[in-house]
């Protein structure tokens, strides 16, 4: 019962946190298509999207996610169900709509909290491996893209963000208006959306709760002991496995302390990485993929991007093992 009451808690304070950031996202998204605003950033993201066969519906929402996220998925969910792009480019949309997150944490997270506590030699190492998985996603989204995709559009979906006199009327929308406007055109999937994500995190509250997701705690000493590192690391990458800034914390202290040296610290965090990385989608990503684009498109896009991610890791890992003293 206590296992029950803390998993529905856990998953009200989710809804609570997550819940305004996607309504505002999904909204505010609609408005400023609305407004007409994205056509100027047309630009950047179309020459991405044609390299990849997808069509200018996934350069929106491409470039959508430089700003957030989930208003970029979401964006995406809904030119699917509109039936502007199939379900194959929505997933390799999906996964497109991930790339730039991984430079511009750069700048909201790594620098500011990362190169204080670890020095610039690790924190760049630590940056590089973010920034190779964005580039490996990259590279899956124009390779798997061109081979697979066959660009027919015969619309723009830039085109759509600007008032043609011909099809409506271009008189300028007050501000309730746009409001209400573009409130109906998302709210049946902002429900969707929160509804689905509800279940899905819910069942993962539970299951971790139940002890059926203690396996990855019990693969970190292996790791540890097969990279030949000390039992002092283990505590501050269980903790960075749940927390990354937390586990980052604990490890600047070691490294204070000089109890690990900085090999030894980099090569913990790279290889706490990869047990990190499907943590953490299993718990919050891949509920949030699933509310936002269905069960099986949400599961292949969180898989795929979470094998990237790993990937990078894992490459970056290797190197630190092969020449970190040269």
């Amino acid at each position: 019962m206590d296992n029950l009451i803390q998993s529905l808690e856990g998953t009200a304070l989710l809804l609570i946190k997550l819940g305004p950031v996607m309504f505002i996202s999904l909204f505010g998204t609609e408005m400023l298509m609305q407004l007409g605003i994205m056509k100027f950033l047309k630009p950047l993201g179309k020459p991405v999207a044609k390299i990849s066969n997808l069509s200018s519906y996934s350069a929106l929402s491409f470039l959508t996610g430089i700003g957030s996220m989930i208003a970029a998925h979401s964006m995406t969910a809904q030119f699917n169900q509109d039936g502007k792009i199939t379900n194959k480019e929505m997933i390799i949309s999906g996964v497109l709509n991930t790339v730039p997150f991984h430079f511009k944490e750069v700048l909201t997270f790594h620098f500011p909290i990362i190169l204080p506590l670890l020095g610039l030699k690790l924190c760049l190492i630590y940056v590089t491996a973010f920034w190779l998985a964005g580039l490996l996603k990259l590279f899956f989204v124009i390779i798997y893209g061109r081979i697979t995709l066959v660009n027919h559009e015969e619309d723009d979906a830039f085109d759509a963000l600007e008032c043609n006199p011909e099809l409506t009327d271009c008189i300028p929308k007050t501000f309730k208006q746009l409001v209400l406007d573009s409130f109906n055109a998302r709210k049946k999937m902002f429900g969707k959306m929160i509804g689905l994500l509800s279940i899905v995190t819910f069942i993962v509250q539970f299951l971790a709760g139940t002890g059926a997701l203690k396996f990855i705690d019990r693969l970190i000493e292996p790791v540890t002991s097969a990279l030949g590192l000390p039992p002092a690391v283990i505590a501050p990458v269980s903790i960075y496995i749940f927390s990354p800034t937390v586990g980052i914390t604990y490890m600047s202290n070691l490294l204070n302390d000089n109890i690990v040296t900085q090999f030894q610290a980099i090569a913990a965090l790279l290889g706490g990485g990869i047990l990190m990385v499907p943590a953490t989608r299993l718990r919050r990503t891949l509920p949030r993929y699933m509310a936002i684009f269905g069960l099986k498109p949400g599961a292949v896009i969180g898989i795929l991007t979470m094998v990237f991610s790993m990937l990078a890791r894992a490459v970056l890992l290797v190197l630190v093992m092969m020449f970190w003293e040269l």
